[in-house]
């Protein structure tokens, strides 16, 4: 019923997404000493070319999302997913620091029965991660910064359109205090589709009961983007080229041959609507962009015969 291709948000990333956003004040999980000399150690982990992105709550919080392409196709809301995925993610490690360092990367909070991998050789090799087993170290120059990627296998049985939360976590170890967090977030399906039918009886009393001969039916198909956009410098969720047809002859539909189309298809968001024409039996809707928590409703009417 539909199709649809994810990007990430609309932040231009610099060569190989080690563009660095530079904070005037200094950030959580930048720790300075207390005589006030140069931090000794320092770190963010963020987003891909954005490590000092801020979530809802701070820079411990910011996140990347992502969206599984298996197991969800036709499981309606509220089903469990068919078959497990992959996904990879980019994350940027930045040496806020005074000096050289060596950050000790681990996963301390991850869902069950989720596989967290890590490489920091751009994908030659993985280490496999858990909130009780050993970590990797990753070496970063004085106010440099590196590319880390992190495997995230997810099971089969997830709830569909919900978000799984893993955190990543990057620790100096010239000063063990100073640590920062980023979420990468696995969501089963993000795009929700909703359909319903009202019914409008020949005198124009809307109706519950069985269309009758002349009465009019309005079909709705909401349609919304799940997944989060709080905070500044995430990397978001977009849905592009979003596909959504109804077929009358396709069962369980009977609509095609029991009403007439009604031309006036219409869609709160813009979408490229066809067969909106006399004698239609089908209409495709084709939304250009869904933004992450954004929704519309495509909508059009058939008349009873």
């Amino acid at each position: 019923m539909k199709n649809l291709t994810q990007s990430s948000s609309s932040f231009t990333l610099l060569s190989l997404c080690l563009a660095i956003l530079w904070f005037g004040t200094s950030a959580q999980g930048a720790i300075l000493p207390g005589d006030g000399s140069l931090n000794i150690g320092s770190v963010l982990i963020g987003p891909c070319g954005v490590p000092g992105a801020m979530g809802p709550t701070g820079v411990n919080d910011d996140f990347t999302n992502r969206s599984l392409n298996t197991g969800i196709g036709n499981v309606p809301p509220g089903g469990l997913t068919n078959a497990a995925g992959t996904v990879v993610f980019r994350n940027t490690v930045q040496n806020t620091g005074g000096g050289d360092d060596a950050f000790f990367m681990s996963a301390p909070r991850a869902p069950a029965g989720f596989t967290i991998e890590i490489s920091i050789d751009d994908g030659d090799h993985y280490v496999t991660l858990s909130p009780s087993g050993p970590g990797v170290t990753l070496p970063v120059g004085y106010r440099a910064a590196a590319i880390v990627l992190v495997r995230i296998t997810a099971p089969a049985g997830l709830e569909i359109l919900t978000g799984f939360d893993t955190v990543i976590r990057a620790t100096s170890t010239a000063m063990p205090a100073a640590a920062n967090d980023t979420v990468d977030r696995i969501y089963t399906g993000f795009i929700r589709l909703d359909k319903s039918a009202t019914v409008v009886d020949a005198n124009g009393t809307v109706s519950s009961a069985v269309a009758t001969p002349g009465a009019e039916i309005e079909f709705a198909i909401s349609y919304s983007n799940v997944s989060s956009a709080t905070g500044i410098g995430n990397s978001l969720l977009t849905a592009h080229n979003l596909v959504i047809s109804e077929n009358g002859n396709a069962a369980p539909n009977n609509w095609g041959k029991t009403t007439v189309h009604m031309i006036g298809a219409s869609d709160t968001l813009g979408g490229h609507i066809i067969g909106d024409a006399t004698g239609s039996t089908s209409l495709t809707d084709i939304v250009s962009i869904v933004e992450a928590g954004q929704s519309g409703v495509f909508k059009f009417k058939r008349r009873v015969k």
